[in-house]
């Protein structure tokens, strides 16, 4: 039950952002369990549809299907994107979306009737959470799952991260499916001059890693990541992406976004051993500790050194494109911290 009226970028509602590349198959039912979401009188939320350059009617089937159940008063918007990758379709919808709340619900996504509500009330009642999500569990029109599926389960953004809510940056990700965060922030750590280096799914390649970059930058500008176990979805997974070749891409697309996200990882784990001390002592203190621990006289890690004396020195120490892209919003973090945006 909702009321019509909606106010631009209001305080109380959310924008669900669907990112969809050929779709219509799927995306029926997705929004049959957003029609019938539930939520107080005075709450507000949108569907906002980012049609990823598709090449089917994904349009025309999602405004058919939302104009016979969709609940009064609750629109449904189709934007495009025609630059594929589904974090192009995200910073679209972002800068599309009429709500300061956001929650990114994939085109397989099936949220329980009262996700939108509390992915909204998750975030008003936790201030320093970049991003929440939830527990995601699969349902598939297959007879059965393969043998291997429990061993690749959480390759297909499923998952129960804990069994109470609260903070889980020591897991370091929150999944895409079904994200939670916040317009301003997601606009805040991607501006034009720190662009994506993972732009996640690409039409029909299986390319990963951008849900996992965002909540990198996240934890990197001090936000927290969060548990909530009032917030459930089931992810449909069809036959066909039970199949070993689907595996096979799939395996193959994380594969390729992994040495980047483990850059992001080295980096994060520099800047928290470090955020609290001195900059200039331990910048002066590094080469030395770099030599010694080479040499076998400090019980340190090398790598850990060496991305100290990186990611702190004010100087151009050469290294690859990526950790040219991180070492710069690292400086950037500190201008989007909690408490300035």
């Amino acid at each position: 039950m909702s009321l019509t009226t909606n106010s631009k970028h209001s305080p109380v509602g959310i924008s669900v952002i669907i990112c969809c590349y050929n779709s219509s198959q799927r995306i029926g039912e997705t929004l049959r369990h957003l029609a019938r979401q539930q939520f107080p009188e005075d709450f507000r939320y949108e569907v906002l549809l980012v049609d990823n350059d598709s090449t089917d009617d994904t349009a025309a089937v999602a405004r058919a299907i939302w104009d016979k159940e969709g609940p009064a008063g609750i629109p449904l918007r189709i934007v495009e994107e025609l630059r594929a990758g589904q974090m192009y379709a995200r910073d679209k919808g972002v800068k599309e979306a009429a709500y300061d709340s956001i929650v990114f619900c994939d085109d397989d996504n099936w949220l329980n009737p009262d996700y939108v509500y509390y992915a909204w009330k998750t975030l008003r009642e936790n201030p320093t959470v970049g991003a929440a999500g939830g527990s995601n569990y699969p349902v598939t029109d297959a007879p059965a799952y393969p043998d291997w599926f429990p061993e690749h389960a959480d390759k297909f953004a499923l998952g129960v991260p804990g069994e109470e809510s609260g903070i889980v940056n020591n897991r370091s990700f929150i999944l895409g499916a079904g994200m939670v965060t916040r317009r301003k922030l997601f606009l805040a750590m991607y501006p034009d001059e720190h662009p994506t280096l993972l732009a996640g799914r690409n039409g029909s390649k299986l390319s990963t890693g951008d849900d996992f970059e965002y909540c990198k930058r996240l934890m990197i500008a001090g936000y927290d990541l969060y548990f909530e176990k009032r917030l459930s979805l089931k992810h449909f997974i069809p036959r066909q992406r039970l199949m070993p070749e689907y595996l096979e891409r799939l395996l193959a697309g994380i594969n390729d976004a992994t040495p980047t996200i483990e850059l992001y990882d080295l980096a994060l784990r520099a800047h928290r051993r470090n955020k609290k001390k001195n900059r200039w002592r331990m910048l002066l203190l590094s080469p030395f500790r770099i030599i010694f621990t080479k040499w076998g006289l400090m019980n340190r890690v090398l790598i850990d050194e060496k991305n100290t004396l990186y990611y702190l020195s004010p100087i151009d120490l050469g290294g690859s494109h990526e950790m040219k892209v991180i070492k710069k919003f690292f400086r950037y973090a500190k201008s989007v911290e909690p408490g300035k945006i």
